[in-house]
């Protein structure tokens, strides 16, 4: 496709906030999503060779139209590795290997090394030799769950296309990070994967990269991962599932879990790209920030206001607000002063709270800063094409220089940054931004211009910015469209992705800019954000040895939420607008973080962007009470938002918050298993329920694990929900009044309510609600056992110290109820805080319960409507029972 005006794309993209619910392309780009039929394919050239894991197949190019967006590429090898039992893994590769892998390493994806073909799988493969083409099988019901047979397979330096045909009844969760509904078959039919600092996309590329999605067909679930980290369209049409990249290979792996449910393929995927990360205690309380904080006296009396209002606060933050002319490692030394700054961190700690900033990768140029210094010495920034030259962007400190987290020596050098910045104020997390990487100019706009000030472009009247671009532009077409020895088209590949921003290089850095080993930009930019994440997890456990870390990014791939968390930023969450539609796409947002294995990810309530209001705002705040990483955040310029600032949002806030805290444990044991199991804290209801039809489209119902049902509301001057209700008993939170489902029923909401209901047949452990986590902690367990229509219940307690990496000690406790006893067994090591000191039980009455041969009474709570024994002391660290009568 010839050339478009970037130009043209950046100005028009500046001035538009789209809100379509169809995907707009950019800008004066056309969307092939067509499929080529005409196009040469490939045929298997000899025998099937049969190794340890699998098969090898070599393939040749068959005559025919060939060169359609690249060169060709004549000899492919196909390797076929039943990894395990659930998993298979399809590699179409280039024979000679000149194509760009994912790295196996942690700044990609470590590869399973596997020895020996499994030997039960639940799949099978089938290849046809030509035109190739194969299929994956299911072998229990023989369903076929992948199957490229009569479409083409194209293979060049520059594209890469494979279609898989599906029934029309499939239904497809996955593809992000994108904004929009949950299930994605009928919304968004291309999904575009280009790391890219966007404000508002609907249905538009924006931060994150996941190739990767889970089908539901007939109640039944299987997934893929296709591991490229190339620009990609992902197209899904009626009848199909074509895959459109710019670069590499085809790496997929087949997840097909026995049982074939949803949580099964989550649990199959995070097996291969790591399971997300174990939150410390503190890090899933309640969380402040906001973008345009004045000075660090603002700050304290943001934290003094939630004290005076009694609305729990764990962690203050600030944006760049507290830097010195917005570099990184610095303190604005008018307005955050480093000894007022650490005052407040000793204050809060006091209070048993924490305290976190943000960190940009971009480094300030300026001949002055040492940090610039120390990184240019070690030689650790991303070059131009030249090999020799800095690629110098812009960023909020002005002209900036880029980390290269592939340079051997980068570790070093963030080593020493972070560890020493932390110390200054013995700070508790870190959060990382900008890290497409984003860049406010097209090229090396920096280059000889090092301590220069320039003005952001978006204050510029329009026909200055025109021309600005145009220098711009000719700057970096001037430099070339590739790199030496390679002889790619970077700038502008043939087949342009639908990537919003136009240019694949505008507001990033150019994709003709060098990593360490002379690997382009235009290879690894999608991991860019991934790579930073583990470089800083590392560097934050030199600060903090054997302390579990609180990391959040921007940007992230598959495998990410093993180093860090995600703050959905803009249409998703972080830079997000303060308006109802993104209130509820917030809930999809998170979902589909979770089935991507970054469990501690939520939304900025009451959203960024705009001015909110005292309604929208107590909606939000109910609802993100809940998520599984919950902070407010908005931005600069923006109407304060702090929950104290209207009656109504601080009582929703307080209720919401309430919840949270009591549930703490049952929260932080579904963390666990994220972190073991891999399955998500919040559950889209399809997954725990995948042959009930009434969820195939749901996203804004949801379950916490797989005993709490939130039904939020998302709609303006709504005061109720027509919710559903899966099979079962479900209890209200606050009430205990039951709902038998299966059922759809009007629940009342009335502005500072968001309803909750438990189970039956759950049993939850919690907590006594308090300011803070570790108050909380300090408090005797407690059971909420919702008995089912048998009036039988279980659950499960994990409990350990609550920050450290590795634990000397845990406990992994299993409570069952039937028959009136109540019993737990499991493994019982942690003996610290291990009190339950009330059980109450929804669903039966009782008068009375033993306890180590002692009778105690059994009292009607006239609020929850739940039957309450305490007044007694059980030990948590070992086995017991206990008998109601």
């Amino acid at each position: 496709m010839a050339k478009y005006s970037s130009i043209l794309v950046a100005i028009l993209l500046s001035f538009t906030v789209v809100h379509a619910e169809l995907p707009a392309a950019a800008p004066g780009i056309v969307v092939d999503s067509s499929v080529s039929h005409n196009a040469a394919g490939y045929h298997v050239n000899g025998h099937a060779q049969k190794t340890k894991t699998g098969l090898h197949l070599p393939l040749v190019l068959n005559s025919g139209k060939t060169d359609l967006y690249g060169k060709a590429i004549n000899k492919l090898s196909v390797d076929v590795d039943f990894e395990t039992s659930d998993r298979l893994h399809v590699r179409i590769a280039d024979t000679a290997g000149k194509q760009y892998l994912v790295p196996d390493s942690p700044l990609g994806l470590v590869r399973p090394k596997t020895k020996k073909a499994a030997s039960h799988p639940n799949y099978s493969f089938h290849y046809t030799d030509k035109p190739f083409s194969f299929k994956v099988t299911r072998n229990s019901d023989k369903e076929v769950l992948f199957d490229t047979t009569g479409q083409p397979l194209v293979f060049e330096d520059q594209y890469l296309e494979l279609t898989t045909k599906v029934p029309d009844n499939a239904n497809l969760y996955g593809f992000g990070e994108v904004t929009g509904a949950y299930r994605r078959n009928n919304h968004a039919n291309v999904t575009t994967l280009w790391a890219r600092d966007v404000a508002d996309p609907f249905y538009q590329n924006q931060y994150g990269s996941h190739p990767a999605y889970t089908e539901i067909r007939n109640g039944k679930a299987h997934g893929n991962l296709l591991l490229n980290a190339h620009g990609m369209d992902i197209f899904t049409m009626t009848g199909r599932i074509t895959y459109k990249v710019i670069g590499g290979v085809l790496d997929f792996y087949f997840f097909v879990p026995e049982p074939a449910t949803p949580n099964a393929v989550v649990t199959s995927y995070t097996d291969l790209v790591g399971k997300s990360i174990m939150p410390a205690h503190w890090m899933l309380g309640w969380h402040q920030c906001r973008y345009g904080y004045h000075n660090i006296s603002e700050v304290d009396g943001v934290v003094e206001s939630y004290r005076e209002n009694k609305i729990p606060l764990e962690t203050m933050w600030t944006d760049i607000d507290y830097m010195d002319r917005t570099k990184d490692f610095t303190f604005d030394p008018i307005n955050f002063p480093i000894s007022k700054v650490k005052a407040l961190t000793s204050k809060l700690h006091s209070r048993q709270q924490r305290y976190v900033v943000m960190i940009d990768p971009a480094i300030s140029t300026n001949t002055s800063y040492e940090p610039y210094s120390r990184g240019h010495n070690l030689d650790v920034f991303m070059k131009l094409n030249d090999y020799k030259t800095e690629l110098q962007g812009q960023v909020w400190p002005g002209y900036t220089a880029f980390p290269d987290w592939w340079h051997p020596n980068v570790q070093k050098y963030w080593d020493y940054e972070v560890t020493n910045f932390m110390k200054s104020i013995e700070l508790d997390g870190v959060w990382i931004d900008m890290n497409e990487p984003s860049s406010f100019c097209l090229g090396s706009c920096g280059t000889g211009k090092r301590n220069e000030s320039p003005e952001f472009w978006w204050n510029l009247p329009a026909d200055d910015y025109v021309k600005l671009h145009a220098e711009w532009e000719a700057n970096l077409n001037a430099l070339g469209t590739g790199v030496p020895g390679d002889s790619r088209n970077l700038l502008y590949p043939p087949y342009v992705i639908n990537n919003g921003a136009g240019n694949l290089s505008e507001k990033t850095a150019p994709t003709t800019a060098l990593h360490y080993g002379k690997v382009p930009h235009y290879d690894v930019h999608n991991l860019y954000g991934h790579a930073e994440s583990h470089v800083t997890n590392k560097a934050i456990q030199k600060y903090r040895p054997g302390e579990r870390v609180f990391l959040l990014t921007r940007s992230q791939f598959p495998g990410t939420g093993k180093n860090a968390g995600h703050w959905y930023v803009s249409g998703q969450t972080g830079d997000n607008f303060s308006q109802w539609n993104y209130l509820k796409v917030s809930i999809a947002a998170v979902l589909q973080m979770q089935q991507m294995g970054i469990a501690f990810s939520g939304s900025d309530v009451c959203g960024f962007n705009g001015d909110t209001n005292m309604q929208l705002c107590a909606r939000w705040q109910a609802l993100g009470s809940l998520y599984p990483f919950a902070r407010n955040h908005n931005g600069i310029g923006q109407v304060s938002q702090e929950p104290y600032r209207w009656p109504e949002v601080a009582e929703a806030t307080r209720l919401a918050l309430a919840a949270r805290y009591a549930m703490m444990p049952y929260l932080y044991t579904l963390f666990e298993e994220a972190n073991t199991v891999g399955t998500g804290v919040w559950r889209p209801l399809i997954f725990e329920y995948p042959k009930d039809d009434r969820f195939l489209a749901e996203d804004v119902q949801f379950l916490i694990g797989d005993s709490v049902l939130v039904s939020p509301i998302v709609v303006e001057n709504a005061t109720s929900i027509h919710a559903k209700f899966p099979t079962g008993v479900w209890y209200d939170w606050y009430n205990g009044k039951a709902v038998n489902g299966p059922t759809s029923k009007t629940i009342e909401a009335p502005l500072t309510h968001i309803p909750l209901h438990v189970r039956g047949g759950a049993i939850l452990p919690l907590k006594a609600p308090k300011m803070t986590i570790d108050a909380t902690y300090a408090t005797p367990y407690e059971l909420l056992v919702a008995l089912d229509t048998s009036g039988k219940a279980s659950g499960r307690l994990y409990i350990d110290d609550g920050h450290s990496i590795e634990q000397q000690k845990t406990s992994d406790i299993d409570f069952k109820f039937a028959k009136g006893k109540l019993s737990a067994s499991g493994k019982f090591h942690y003996h610290e805080q291990t009190k339950l000191e009330k059980i109450a039980v929804l669903g039966s009455s009782y008068k009375s319960v033993k306890v180590n041969g002692k009778s105690y009474s059994v009292r009607k709570d006239s609020t929850t409507g739940a039957y309450v024994a305490q007044g007694f002391k059980i030990d948590l660290t070992k086995p017991f029972s206990v008998e109601f009568h």
